[in-house]
C-alpha cells in the first residue's frame, strides 16, 4: 500500500511537467516559424524585383511558415491589388 502513494505523486508531477513542456514547445515553434517567415520574406524582397516572382516567393514562404490568418491577409491583399 505504501509504494502506491509515492508512485502516484511521481506520476502526477510527471504529467504536470509533460503538459508544461508541450505548451512551451508550441510557443517555441510559433516564434521560430515567425522568425523564419520574416527571414524568407526579406530574402524574397532581396532576390526578386517587385512583381510576380517576388509575390510567388512570398506566397510560398507564407505557405510554409505562415499562420492561416497571415495567409488570408495575403490573399485579400492580392485581390485588392488586382481589382483597384
Amino acid at each position: 500500500m505504501r509504494p502506491i502513494i509515492p508512485l502516484s505523486i511521481v506520476s502526477i508531477i510527471a504529467i504536470i511537467v509533460g503538459i508544461m513542456g508541450i505548451s512551451n514547445y508550441d510557443v517555441y515553434v510559433a516564434e521560430r516559424d515567425q522568425r523564419n517567415l520574416q527571414l524568407a520574406v526579406d530574402d524574397c524582397k532581396k532576390l526578386f524585383p517587385l512583381g510576380t516572382d517576388q509575390e510567388d516567393c512570398i506566397t510560398k514562404s507564407l505557405d510554409v511558415f505562415g499562420t492561416e490568418y497571415q495567409k488570408e491577409q495575403w490573399n485579400q491583399r492580392d485581390l485588392s491589388s488586382i481589382n483597384p
